[in-house]
């Protein structure tokens, strides 16, 4: 994606929710390819990205990843791509790590997750899709038995078919509306 002229790409210095409006536009959460030393690898990198500075109320300690992720979940659909078992506790830590909300105030689930699955990892699926929905996502499970994980890419293409980019549904125009009125 880096290289992608009509893409817009979005570095950690940039993470503020009014550029989660930027139409074309993708953030790389945890670095990417073309620039090594911005990558997120090790579990000490993770903890960095992840640091919760927020709580002393100083706006020089703010970790901007965090105050981005906590506006992303709460205001946002997030389709996750790309996960696997392996991440679980990554993926849960930046969950909870990104929807600190004020006390008393309901986060609505409205995320998803595809996630590829052989016909004999079936049980394996229901059970995950239990787990997701403990930290408000739905798994959008797809079966990998004939074409593997190149499966994904036809996956993708058929949700950019049916589900093509708009602007905001008038359900997010009504949240964002509601907001301001707040």
């Amino acid at each position: 994606f880096r290289n992608t002229p009509h893409l817009r790409n979005i570095e950690v210095t940039e993470f503020t929710p009014a550029n989660l409006n930027q139409a074309k536009t993708v953030f790389h959460l945890h670095g990417y390819l073309d620039d090594p030393t911005s990558m997120v690898m090790t579990t000490r990198d993770y903890i960095t990205r992840y640091a919760n500075d927020r709580a002393g109320g100083n706006p020089k300690n703010e970790n901007r990843t965090l105050t981005f992720l906590s506006h992303l979940f709460q205001e946002k659909t997030v389709l996750f791509i790309g996960y696997g078992l392996e991440d679980l506790e990554i993926l849960e830590y930046v969950i909870q790590k990104g929807r600190m909300s004020a006390p008393g105030q309901e986060i609505q689930a409205r995320h998803y997750m595809l996630q590829g699955y052989f016909s004999h990892e079936l049980e394996l699926m229901r059970s995950l899709s239990q787990y997701y929905m403990q930290t408000d996502i739905q798994l959008v499970p797809f079966l990998l038995d004939h074409k593997d994980w190149p499966q994904l890419v036809e996956v993708i293409e058929k949700f950019a078919e049916l589900m093509p980019a708009t602007g905001l549904l008038n359900l997010q125009r009504q949240m964002e509306m509601e907001a301001m009125l707040d």
